[in-house]
C-alpha cells in the first residue's frame, strides 16, 4: 500500500481587497517575452492593475531578430474586443466600469479596421486611447506597412488621448501626414525650442489630444543644448542627455523629461513597456506629467537590474522591479514658493495643511463631528460609544504599526528611537484599553471574537487601516508623519470642541445614568488634558522640524496635501460609522 501524508493549508488572511482599474493592450505577440504583449503584461502586473489582452499578430522573434508573423483574422479580433468589452465595459454606470484605459502598439491593417468600429463606444465610456505606433523593433524589424500606418493616422490617432511615438516614428507620422517632400523641409532639430515646436505642430497635424515624442533616438548634449553630433557616445557619456517631449493641447502646454542617456544593450521592449506603464499609471488616475515621469523611471531602473544580459542581441529590461508611487522621489527639483512662503511665514506647516482648500471643510467635519457633539451633551447612546471603543481596539493596533514602518525608514537613529517609543507608549495604551473594556463591561476581545460581530472591524475601520498601510509600504519618512498628524492633532482639537460645548451643557438635563455621563467626561478630559495638548504641541514642532529639513517641491507639497486630506476624510468616516451603523 502507498504510504501518504496530507498537508493542511491555512486558509490566507487579506490584509486589503484593491479595486483594480484594468486596461487591455491591442499588440503582437512576442515569443521571447522582452516587448508586446508579453512586457504589456508584466507591466501592468508590476503597476498592480488588471490586464486585458487582445493579440493583433503572432510573431516569430526573439533578442536578435523578427523573422515573421501572423495577423490575428479580423473576425477574431472582432470577437476578442467584443467579449472584452462586454465583461469590462458595457452595463456600467458614470464610468465605474472597469476598462479605463486602452493601450495599443503593434497593429494590423485588420485589427485597426475592427478598433475603429468600436471608438464611438471607448468614447462614450469615458476609457482613454494611448497609441503607441509601433513601426520598427529594437533589433531593426518592420512591424507595420505603410497603408496601414496611414489608416491609423486617419482614425485612431487623430482620437487618442495619447500617442508615444520614438523621434525615427515622430518623423515617419510627420511624413505620412504632411507629404515626405514638406515634411523634410521642416523637420530640422538644431535646439530644445525646435524639438519642443515639431512636437506641437505634431500634435496639431494628427489631433490626438496629447503627444510624447521620445528622445532616445536623438540624443542631447548637455555641453552644447543641441543634438548630439559624433558616433562614439560613451565618450561624452557623462554630457549626454534624452529629452522626452511631452504637449498637452488643451493647456498649450510643453513638458520636457530630462534623464541621463544609460548606455545599455537591455533595452528590448523599451517602448512598449513604457506606454503599458504610462497606461497603467494613467488608469490609477494619475495626470499625465506625473504619469510619464514615474514611467521613465520604471523603465530606467528595469534597464539598470538585469545581472546577467539576457539573450545575445539588445536584452529585455527587468520588469520586475517595483514602481515608484510617488513624483517627488524621481524628480530633482529645487524647493517651491509654496514651500517657502509656508517656512518663512507665519504660519506652521501643520496649519497649512489642515487650512488648505481642499482639507479645511473636511477637518471642521472631524474636529467638530456629530460624535463629539452628541457625546459632549450626553445625546450619544452607549451602545455607539461602546462600538467607537471596539473598533478603536483595531485602528491602534495598526497605528503602532504605522510608527513602526516610520521606524523602518527614519533618516536618523534619533528618529528611529522616537517611533520605538511612541510605539511603546501605543502599545501600553492598548494595553490599557483591552483591561478597560473587559473589566467595566465584560468584554474579551480573544474569547468573544467569534460571537460578538462588533469586535470585528467595520468597513470604516478597514478602508482607513489599508489606506495608513498602503501609505507606510509606499512612503518615505515624512510622508509617513503626515498621514499620522491628523489622528494626532485632530483628537486635540477635537477634545478642546467638546470640551467647550460640555462646559455650557446643562447635566441636569441628562438622560444618561451618572456612571455613563461620567465616562464621557472622562474621554473628552483625556483628549483635552495637559499631557495630550503637550503631545499635540510637540507633534506639531516635530513636523515643522521635519518639513524644515527637506526641500519639497510643489508636487510633493500636492502629495503631502493629499495624504492629510485622505486620512482626515477617513477620520470623518470612522466616526460616521460609529453614529450611522446601529440602529
Amino acid at each position: 500500500m502507498t504510504t501518504f501524508s496530507v498537508v493542511k493549508l491555512r486558509t490566507p488572511t487579506v490584509k486589503s481587497k484593491p479595486v483594480l482599474p484594468a486596461v487591455l493592450t491591442i499588440a503582437g505577440s512576442d515569443n521571447s517575452g522582452g516587448a508586446g504583449i508579453e512586457a504589456d503584461l508584466k507591466t501592468f502586473s508590476a503597476h498592480k492593475v488588471y490586464g486585458l489582452t487582445c493579440i493583433a499578430a503572432l510573431t516569430a522573434q526573439n533578442t536578435q531578430l523578427v523573422k515573421t508573423f501572423e495577423k490575428t483574422p479580423k473576425e477574431l479580433v472582432k470577437n476578442i474586443l467584443q467579449l472584452n468589452f462586454d465583461d469590462f465595459l458595457y452595463g456600467y454606470e458614470d464610468s465605474t466600469q472597469p476598462l479605463k484605459v486602452i493601450k495599443t502598439g503593434m497593429l494590423t491593417e485588420e485589427a485597426v479596421h475592427v478598433i475603429q468600429d468600436f471608438l464611438p463606444d471607448i468614447k462614450k465610456h469615458n476609457v482613454k486611447l494611448i497609441v503607441d505606433p509601433v513601426m520598427i523593433s529594437t533589433s531593426g524589424s518592420s512591424l507595420f506597412d505603410s497603408e496601414g500606418m496611414k489608416l491609423c493616422v486617419n482614425t485612431l490617432i487623430s482620437g487618442a488621448y495619447l500617442i508615444t511615438p520614438n523621434f525615427v516614428e515622430a518623423r515617419a507620422l510627420w511624413e505620412i501626414a504632411c507629404g515626405e517632400s514638406a515634411a523634410i523641409e521642416k523637420l530640422t532639430i538644431n535646439s530644445l525650442d525646435d524639438f519642443i515646436d515639431f512636437v506641437k505642430q505634431l500634435q496639431k497635424t494628427l489631433k490626438s489630444q496629447n503627444v510624447l515624442v521620445k528622445g532616445g533616438h536623438i540624443p542631447w548634449d548637455s555641453r552644447t543644448g543641441k543634438p548630439f553630433v559624433g558616433t562614439n557616445l560613451a565618450d561624452v557619456e557623462d554630457s549626454i542627455v534624452v529629452l522626452d517631449v511631452l504637449y498637452e493641447s488643451e493647456i498649450d502646454k510643453a513638458t520636457v523629461f530630462e534623464s541621463k542617456y544609460i548606455n545599455t544593450k537591455d533595452s528590448h521592449g523599451t517602448g512598449c513597456t513604457l506606454a503599458s506603464a504610462i497606461s497603467a499609471n494613467v488608469a490609477k488616475g494619475k495626470n499625465l506629467k506625473e504619469s510619464i515621469s514615474l514611467s521613465i523611471d520604471y523603465i530606467h531602473k528595469g534597464m539598470l537590474s538585469v545581472g546577467k544580459k539576457l539573450g545575445y542581441g539588445n536584452g529585455p529590461l527587468n520588469h520586475n522591479v517595483e514602481p515608484e508611487e510617488n513624483l517627488s522621489n524621481v524628480i530633482i527639483g529645487n524647493s517651491t514658493d509654496t514651500y517657502m512662503s509656508v517656512k518663512k511665514g507665519n504660519q506652521s506647516f501643520f496649519e497649512y495643511f489642515k487650512t488648505h482648500p481642499s482639507v479645511k471643510e473636511s477637518w471642521k467635519l472631524y474636529t467638530e463631528h456629530r460624535f463629539i457633539q452628541q457625546l459632549a451633551q450626553d445625546k450619544l447612546p452607549f451602545q455607539r460609544f461602546l462600538y467607537f471603543l471596539k473598533q478603536d481596539y483595531y485602528y491602534l493596533i495598526n497605528y503602532a504599526q504605522m510608527h513602526g514602518l516610520a521606524a523602518s525608514v527614519a533618516p536618523t537613529y534619533h528618529q528611529t528611537h522616537a517611533e520605538a517609543l511612541i510605539i511603546g507608549e501605543v502599545i501600553t495604551e492598548i494595553e490599557k484599553h483591552k483591561e478597560k473594556l473587559s473589566k467595566k463591561y465584560d468584554i474579551d476581545y480573544e474569547r468573544d471574537i467569534d460571537f460578538d460581530i462588533e469586535l470585528q472591524p467595520g468597513k470604516a475601520c478597514v478602508d482607513y487601516c489599508n489606506y495608513l498601510l498602503e501609505i507606510g509600504n509606499r512612503e518615505n519618512f515624512l510622508g509617513i508623519k503626515v498621514a499620522l498628524a491628523p489622528c494626532l492633532h485632530g483628537y486635540a482639537e477635537a477634545g478642546l470642541y467638546g470640551k467647550s460645548i460640555r462646559e455650557s451643557y446643562d447635566k441636569s438635563t441628562s438622560s444618561l445614568d451618572k456612571v455613563l455621563s461620567e465616562t464621557y467626561d472622562t474621554w473628552l478630559g483625556d483628549y483635552s488634558s495637559e499631557w495630550y495638548l503637550n503631545a499635540h504641541k510637540e507633534g506639531e514642532a516635530t513636523l515643522q522640524e521635519l518639513m524644515e529639513s527637506n526641500d519639497v517641491s510643489n508636487e510633493r507639497m500636492d502629495e503631502l496635501v493629499e495624504i492629510f486630506r485622505k486620512v482626515t476624510e477617513l477620520e470623518v468616516h470612522f466616526w460616521d460609522e460609529v453614529l450611522d451603523v446601529l440602529p
